[in-house]
């Protein structure tokens, strides 16, 4: 999925961290996990837990990193023969998805042209109507367990980004259309990785999460610009919720009651990362880092000195992902960095 700051380019740099400082660990917490792509990583390894205000987020991690198996759709197989909803789903034709009543239709009529807006041609949301739609029937009508909804919740969201015309977030939409949205909509089969443990996912507060959960290694990932993530994702968050929402202006931006971020805001974002840090019962804690964020260095190093032991502080720079910035001189670089620090961690009461 296209998101941005994924770390997916960095998952064997943070292995090699994780490696050097902390090789008898075995819990691995992802306190802003995004797209899940890092927390699904780690999963090979370790018993993981995740967390995002975004609830698209959460379904993300809900499908594939709490559920520990490949559901199995019994309950639906045996009750309509349908063993395989995601083949079901990307093999209907037009007529089928037709037969949605036109109020149900909301990707349809708030996304697409028929609803004045360019984030999908209007064969491509109707898929995603009918989907959603259906899935939320299945379970109504106790067709799918908790696991199985989440799954295919999740391999709806995830399929959209494929045939959404935009340059990757959902600011604004493209005035013509891309190729990339010309293709026809289809779920996306997510791999689901078996450990065996108890894997838990949430969709809250990270720092206020951290006040109830422990363990060995907390990985730190949060926006660091001031690009609020829910408006740069609301489509995806409407698809994951389909709520009906009221939206507005040309964008069709949903509310964001609730789910600004304080890393996105420049005065309470090193309050809030200071938080983060002070709350955390972990002994390993990893932060990634883009030297373009809202926070300096020296801020950060003075926060994970503070609540952390100041001769473990470490920096480790990414070389292979520096690249120009428009916001500084031509002799400066942007780097992706790593930062590492060791916390004493307090007992559990």
């Amino acid at each position: 999925m296209r998101f941005i700051g994924s770390k997916t380019l960095l998952l064997d740099q943070i292995k090699q961290v994780i490696d050097e400082k902390a090789p008898e660990a075995e819990s691995f917490c992802d306190i802003f996990s995004g797209t899940a792509a890092v927390a699904r990583y780690f999963k090979q390894w370790y018993q993981v837990c995740s967390n995002d205000l975004l609830y698209f987020s959460y379904v993300l991690q809900r499908a594939t990193v709490e559920n520990d198996s490949m559901p199995g759709f019994a309950r639906l197989r045996e009750e309509t023969g349908i063993s395989d909803p995601v083949d079901y789903f990307n093999g209907r034709e037009k007529k089928d998805l037709e037969e949605l009543p036109e109020e149900r239709r909301f990707f349809q009529n708030t996304y697409a042209p028929i609803g004045g807006r360019m984030y999908l041609n209007d064969d491509n949301a109707l898929r995603i109507d009918f989907a959603r739609c259906t899935v939320e029937d299945w379970k109504a009508a106790g067709l799918l367990s908790e696991d199985e909804y989440y799954y295919l919740v999740a391999c709806i969201v995830e399929g959209i980004p494929f045939v959404s015309n935009t340059s990757g977030t959902y600011g604004a939409f493209h005035k013509t259309w891309e190729r990339r949205s010309c293709k026809r909509y289809e779920l996306f089969r997510l791999p689901v990785t078996h450990n065996g443990k108890q894997n838990q996912c949430y969709n809250e507060n990270g720092a206020e999460l951290l006040k109830r959960i422990d363990g060995d290694i907390l990985y730190i990932d949060p926006p660091y610009n001031a690009r609020q993530y829910l408006s740069n994702y609301h489509v995806l968050e409407t698809a994951a919720r389909y709520d009906y929402p009221d939206v507005r202006g040309v964008t069709g931006q949903r509310s964001d009651e609730g789910q600004k971020s304080d890393f996105c805001m420049k005065n309470r974002a090193v309050p809030a990362f200071e938080e983060l840090i002070r709350n955390a019962r972990f002994r390993h804690i990893i932060l990634s880092y883009s030297t373009d964020g809202l926070m300096t260095l020296q801020e950060i190093e003075e926060a994970m000195k503070k609540y952390g032991k100041p001769e473990t502080f470490q920096i480790y720079e990414i070389p292979y992902r520096r690249y120009k910035s428009r916001k500084v001189k031509e002799t400066e670089r942007l780097k992706e960095l790593l930062v590492y620090i060791e916390k004493q961690v307090p007992p559990c009461t």
